[in-house]
């Protein structure tokens, strides 16, 4: 079962002025399983981020949202070519970075993360830069295609990241997708786990049918031990490895089933979708066949908070439902985010949480860019 969508966009306009959707086959009861108890909470407490005024406040594009070790929430603006600084409260700090082609200059970055002592990496398209915890520039880590993304930084040095490689074979490209460790070299010092796909070199066709296994969720405590889950329609299944790479963790849910995105679902990721190709392309026409999966993904991330506990979004429910679990994979409680408004809303969400606290943001460009504070209470 499938969904085709092919549309003509002017996106000046920013509006989808053709939409054609074919529905192929109904298939068996791919409902949604039954929602689980929620005993938690994630309450919006407060937010950075203004439509109109302080330069400071207005925000780009924001993405890899954390805190310092201090607790400062930073992240990255990759319209601004910077990291952004504020105090748990949200006030404005500092920058980090600026655009450019110099040491400590970026163009669109994309990732940070930061050492216990207080260093920091930034991550664009040209490498990995260090700075130390004054956030004077200190180095550059370059690889000669595509620059690792930075899952964590680790306490003994190096950090866990995914990156992707490819292989060009007649008309279509062999990507390798691969969750390693690096210890200051271009070549990773451990593996922990690797995928190969095929990407298609037709550049008429976006065809989201083909990435259904193509993504690697994953986080990484400080101390290096590693978690994943390959992205999967048909199963649920969650992975643990030691620094070393020795496994010592496996979850798998058996009652998990194929779940359909409902239509109202599928139009929503489509505006979103629209929305990011509207801002990079700064409003050119594009005509472009698309090709969406009907399904939903069983897992839609991952981290660990400061009590070492593993939170995975459930991707098969609407709205942000996470199932917690501890080091030995059993489950603590269920969180739900607290949202008054309609669950399609937060189909672009994205959540993390440290030990100082959980953000999260709307990944959507529908409307301004704000990075919310989060609370876990008790659910009533």
């Amino acid at each position: 079962m499938r969904v085709i969508v092919k549309y003509n966009l002017y996106l000046s306009t920013g509006i989808l002025l053709t939409v054609f959707v074919i529905l192929i086959g109904c298939g068996a009861d791919e409902s949604p399983p039954e929602l689980p108890d929620i005993e938690y909470r994630l309450v919006i407490t407060d937010s950075i981020g203004v439509e109109t005024g302080d330069a400071e406040y207005i925000l780009g594009w924001p993405v890899s949202l954390t805190h310092s070790p201090e607790g400062d929430i930073a992240f990255v603006d990759r319209m601004k070519h910077a990291v952004f600084m504020y105090t748990p409260d949200g006030k404005f700090i500092r920058t980090v970075g600026r655009e450019g082609e110099g040491p400590g200059e970026f163009h669109m970055p994309g990732g940070l993360n930061f050492y216990s002592n207080g260093n920091l990496l930034i991550r664009d398209q040209d490498g990995i830069a260090l700075f130390d915890s004054n956030y004077e520039y200190q180095d550059q880590m370059t690889w000669p295609f595509l620059t690792p993304s930075i899952v964590s930084a680790l306490d003994s040095g190096g950090f866990i990241g995914r990156r992707t490689t490819a292989k060009p074979d007649e008309g279509m490209i062999k990507m390798v997708s691969t969750l390693a460790r690096w210890d200051g070299d271009e070549d990773s010092s451990m593996e922990y786990f690797s995928l190969e796909f095929e990407w298609s070199m037709e550049p008429d066709v976006i065809d989201f049918t083909r990435s259904r296994e193509h993504t690697i969720y994953c986080c990484a405590t400080r101390d290096g031990r590693v978690f994943y889950s390959q992205s999967s329609i048909d199963k649920f299944e969650i992975h643990g490895c030691e620094p070393d790479g020795t496994p010592f963790l496996h979850i798998e849910d058996e009652t998990f089933h194929r779940v359909r995105i409902s239509e109202e679902e599928l139009q929503t990721e489509m505006d979103n979708y629209n929305s990011v190709i509207n801002m990079m392309t700064g409003g050119s026409p594009i005509d472009i066949p698309v090709e969406l999966d009907l399904h939903k993904r069983a897992v839609l991330g991952m981290f660990i908070d400061g009590f070492e506990r593993l939170w995975v979004r459930l991707g098969c429910y609407p709205g942000i439902i996470y199932r917690v679990y501890d080091m030995t994979g059993d489950i603590l409680f269920h969180a739900e985010l607290e949202y008054n408004g309609n669950p399609l809303d937060l189909i672009s969400w994205k959540i993390t949480g440290d030990e100082h606290g959980f953000l999260g943001y709307d990944t959507s460009h529908d409307q301004y860019q704000r990075v919310n504070m989060l609370e876990l209470t008790e659910a009533e």
